[in-house]
């Protein structure tokens, strides 16, 4: 930005603001996860529908996956419908798993694959929901996996806060659900989340 001042370069002055944009955002999202993984926070139940939580996060990685020839698959289970949940963390969660998702094609060396991310809900016993988040991108060793929940480990390098996946594992345990991966490295990865709900009361 100063060289395009000094130089009234235009051209220099609208790569510098573009830099500046994607430093604020990265900073931003940093900020946010620090944020999310030092405080306390108690689910805040109301009443949403997780299909349309998980269909609106497709849609935000929409364009990101189009533009990487990513296709998303969508399965929803149409038995899932109005529940108490905290859309927050549902939304969060998936967002974080499902970025990551389109990461791990994108690090794929095995570029004559068709990549695709599933998003995948079912109901479950015990009224429980299951959330899977499926890539068949690059995956993982046992070792990399092992690594996954603990601080400010990334497997993106510089690109990679590390803080993502603990702010998703902190949200899931304080809404009383688990998660969990498996992965194969060169076949893919698949994130597994359960989270719990509470029936909507017939009179609202």
């Amino acid at each position: 930005m100063d060289i395009g001042i000094k130089r009234n370069d235009t051209e220099k002055l609208k790569k510098g603001w573009d830099m500046i944009k994607r430093n604020i955002g990265r900073t931003s999202d940093l900020v946010l996860d620090l944020l999310s993984y030092s405080k306390e926070r108690e689910p805040e139940y109301e009443a949403c529908r997780p299909n349309d939580i998980a269909n609106a996060v497709c849609e935000l990685l929409k364009e990101k996956a189009g533009e990487n020839q990513i296709e998303i698959i969508r399965e929803f289970d149409p038995a899932i419908g109005e529940v108490l949940m905290d859309p927050r963390t549902i939304h969060t969660a998936l967002l974080n798993l499902a970025s990551n998702a389109i990461d791990a094609c994108l690090f794929d060396e095995n570029t004559s694959k068709n990549w695709q991310v599933r998003l995948k809900t079912a109901c479950e016993n015990g009224h429980r929901i299951k959330f899977e988040v499926t890539d068949n991108g690059a995956g993982m060793s046992e070792e990399v996996r092992g690594k996954l929940f603990t601080s400010f480990f990334s497997t993106k390098g510089h690109r990679g806060t590390g803080l993502g996946l603990l702010v998703t594992r902190k949200l899931i345990e304080e809404h009383q659900g688990q998660i969990a991966v498996s992965s194969r490295p060169g076949q893919g990865t698949t994130f597994t989340m359960h989270l719990p709900y509470q029936e909507m009361d017939p009179a609202d």
